[in-house]
């Protein structure tokens, strides 16, 4: 029975350093977030990084998987923003706005008990992590923004109008065939990807690899949109450049060369960061971390290794 109990002990011992080498930890479920339920996944080991996805209305899911290389060092903190993916929709949509999204983050970072956030976002969630960074640029150690969207809304505006040109008439007719359809009709939520990655094609450099972006949406990503409705206000006219010059933890501005927020958007914010690093990635659209998975690793480890 003594040697029973000390082989389970090994045994035991040997699992624990097999899940320590490999730094894989996992946890998720939903919290109490600012008068919210917010869906959050753990996954790794070591120093916390934030994760703030895209959209307005997307989820973590297309960035979960091409972020993994990091676990191996840190722990990465994704989670579904207010009224998106896996968070809930009972939620007043006045409260909706961009100052509730910013006090999230704060929030979040005071439940998972981290002193000073290293934040990395992509698109949509480049606008919320500048603005977190703004209003708490004690609280912030590093910013990691990949294609993020513009400081300003001309700006923004100026690079959608650029994509809506890169559309054909077959893209027209292709999206007015889903429209019509049944399964469209019905609000299913394979028939509003399919619709979505329309509008995401022209932003590949490389279109073979829509395939491999994750899009995932909840099935109730039409109370979510309508929810999400509430942000027009806030987006619809602003500047924030000069405001940039608050910011004063290290930044990595990460661009894919094909798309037009680079020229646009990337080079003002470059100029309004002090501490910003601006690497443009060639022949890859608004998804690097797809299109161009090993340059985009390296760039943001060694981003990370210097600057801790």
């Amino acid at each position: 029975m003594k040697k029973l109990f000390i082989l389970i002990v090994f045994i035991s011992l040997l699992l624990s350093c097999k899940n320590k080498s490999v730094g894989i930890y996992s946890e998720e479920g939903k919290k109490e977030i600012n008068g919210t339920e917010l869906y959050y996944k753990v996954v790794g080991q070591g120093e916390p990084v934030l994760i703030i996805h895209g959209g307005p209305g997307l989820n973590h899911k297309y960035l979960f998987r091409n972020l993994q290389f990091l676990t191996d060092k840190y722990q990465l903190i994704f989670y579904d923003q207010r009224a998106s993916g896996r968070s809930s929709l009972t939620l007043d949509s006045n409260s909706v706005t961009i100052d509730n999204f910013i006090q999230d983050i704060d929030e979040l970072k005071n439940t998972f008990g981290i002193e000073k956030l290293i934040i990395i976002a992509h698109s949509w969630g480049g606008l919320l992590a500048m603005k977190y960074a703004i209003k708490h640029p004690e609280d912030t150690k590093l910013l990691i923004l990949i294609n993020s969207v513009a400081a300003s809304s001309e700006i923004s505006n100026m690079a959608n109008q650029i994509l809506a040109e890169r559309f054909t008439k077959e893209d027209s007719i292709h999206r007015a065939e889903i429209i019509q359809s049944d399964e469209f009709q019905k609000r299913a939520p394979n028939a509003i990807e399919s619709l979505m990655k329309i509008g995401f094609k022209y932003q590949f450099y490389d279109i073979t690899f829509l395939d491999s972006l994750d899009l995932s949406l909840n099935k109730d990503y039409i109370k979510s949109s309508q929810l999400l409705q509430n942000l027009t206000k806030d987006l619809t006219e602003y500047d924030f450049h000069t405001e940039l010059k608050k910011i004063q933890s290290p930044a990595l501005l990460i661009y894919g060369s094909h798309d037009p927020l680079t020229e646009l958007a990337g080079t003002r914010i470059h100029e309004s960061i002090e501490k910003s690093e601006f690497k443009i990635l060639d022949n890859c659209g608004h998804f690097p971390f797809i299109e161009k998975q090993d340059e985009f690793k390296k760039t943001v480890m060694t981003f990370m290794e210097v600057n801790q």
